[in-house]
């Protein structure tokens, strides 16, 4: 049976103007994981998946969690209605390479997006975090730093927790920080995703 692995199949699923970003990106279908990943995620299903670099998993939790800001239709200026998808990235490298991927994505999207990781500025990033990020990228230690530290509230509209490179998070040494974040989160989250 032939299955559309077209992005045009997402129709109706995802905005248009995802859609539309994602052709100017220059994607006309869907990889193996993205083709895989994207329609359990937009039905809130939790996601366990592996794929190598280069196969497109950015784009497999990144359009998913886009939508879903669209649909809780979290207000992305004041007054800010909060963080509704925080994505984990184990190294600075690429938390910078998924935010420059989500900035694509979202070049006709209203919602706020930002990143947070070491050797950032803190004051910087919590007044970010404060002013209102609908869609979060971070590293482990930062993240923990301004949850614990600088009491950032992320609880009442946090939906989805990703995990990317969760094997590389766990290599890295962030085991005890991830049981510590995902302990301060609210648990009544949408869904979680680990690739």
């Amino acid at each position: 049976a032939f299955e559309d692995t077209s992005f045009a199949s997402l129709t109706g699923l995802v905005g248009d103007h995802i859609l539309r970003a994602i052709k100017e990106m220059g994607f006309d279908h869907m990889t193996e994981i993205q083709h895989k990943t994207i329609r359990p995620l937009l039905e809130g299903r939790d996601i366990l998946a592996a794929a190598k670099t280069g196969s497109g998993k950015t784009l497999a939790f990144l359009i998913p969690s886009i939508e879903l800001i669209n649909k809780l239709k979290l207000r992305p200026l004041r007054p800010p209605s909060g963080t509704g998808v925080v994505i984990l990235s184990p190294t600075r490298e690429l938390a910078m390479q998924t935010y420059g991927v989500m900035k694509e994505l979202m070049a006709h999207d209203v919602h706020t997006f930002g990143l947070i990781m070491g050797g950032s500025n803190r004051s910087a990033e919590a007044q970010r975090l404060a002013n209102g990020v609908n869609i979060l990228v971070a590293t482990p230690g930062r993240l923990l730093d301004h949850l614990q530290v600088r009491r950032w509230n992320c609880r009442r509209n946090l939906q989805c927790l990703i995990i990317d490179e969760a094997d590389r998070i766990l290599e890295v040494g962030f085991e005890e920080e991830l049981k510590q974040i995902i302990k301060l989160l609210p648990s009544t989250s949408h869904c979680s995703a680990a690739f």
